[in-house]
């Protein structure tokens, strides 16, 4: 289980690369050449992470970073953050230049990156770029903790599951993109104060949260849920259950096909009820065009 926790908004500097000493000659030799870990073969990585997890003393991790050369983890010890490292053909706890928010911790055996070269060569596939790979776990807002694997020169991230399955890009312009877009940033929350889909951009869910705040989770195409906090909604709660996303999706078509909407153009859906009804609606836009529906999809006005 996640646990809250304070945690970090900056990474350590670089790690240095493994060396290892040669036999002596009789004649005088040049300095031995630098050999390391390849954390990129499987299981060498995953077996560094749980050696220096091991020696931190510590199973609430906030973070671990693994190059092709190097691994680092930062755990919390009582209430200090700690980073150790593997460097110069040793282990050891190491200085930072950390700086400090409200972050997860989070279990490691809960993710998959038995493979971290298999990992990098999918990032790759996906942004095109295979330098200077960074296999990162963290919690980036709000207690989400995910895996991605980043670039030097910056690409943007690639995301994968705790599993070690690719984060699937969602396209919200169709009726699958809705359906996962929806299931994602839902979750398990049984009653929310709404729901919305922007077509090309996101979709996000708003239900309560902590101290009278309402807690927002969106869904990007290329990007995992993200948590954000902000003022109570003051709407009504209503079952997440009674969203279809195959009505949704009907709704769209049946405008989008009708004199006053193109095909193919771009729209948002949100459903609460802040008209305090006994059910809520669907407030969709088309550009200028604004239609409101029923839950079953039947349209009464716009």
């Amino acid at each position: 289980m996640i646990n809250r926790r304070r945690a970090l908004t900056a990474v350590c500097g670089g790690l240095l690369a493994l060396l290892v000493g040669c036999t002596p000659t009789t004649t005088p030799s040049a300095s031995p050449s630098p050999a390391t870990l390849d954390f990129t073969a499987p299981g060498v990585a995953k077996a560094m992470v749980t050696r220096l997890l091991t020696e931190a003393g510590s199973d609430k991790t906030l973070m671990v970073s693994i190059t092709a050369a190097s691994v680092q983890v930062t755990v919390l010890d009582g209430e200090k953050p700690t980073t150790w490292a593997y460097r110069d053909g040793k282990s050891a706890e190491v200085a930072s230049d950390l700086q400090w928010v409200d972050q997860a911790t989070f279990d490691v055996a809960k993710f998959n990156f038995a493979d971290v070269g298999a990992m990098f060569r999918a990032a790759a596939g996906q942004t095109g770029s295979a330098a200077n790979q960074t296999l990162s776990i963290v919690d980036p807002s709000g207690g989400d903790v995910v895996m991605s694997v980043s670039t030097q020169p910056e690409t943007r991230p690639v995301f994968f599951n705790p599993d070690g399955s690719l984060t699937p890009i969602l396209d919200f312009d169709t009726l699958s993109g809705i359906s996962s877009g929806i299931k994602d940033a839902v979750g398990n929350r049984a009653l929310v104060y709404s729901v919305t889909v922007i077509s090309d951009q996101s979709v996000s869910a708003e239900f309560p949260g902590a101290n009278a705040t309402t807690v927002r989770r969106t869904r990007g195409a290329k990007v995992p849920t993200v948590t954000t906090a902000r003022a109570s909604a003051g709407l009504r709660q209503f079952a997440a259950a009674r969203l279809n996303p195959a009505t949704i999706w009907r709704v769209v078509n049946e405008v989008r096909g009708s004199q006053e909407v193109a095909n193919g153009s771009k729209w948002s859906v949100t459903i609460d009820n802040r008209e305090k009804l006994a059910l809520p609606r669907m407030y969709f836009a088309f550009g200028f065009k604004v239609v409101v529906a029923d839950l079953d999809g039947n349209i009464i006005g716009g």
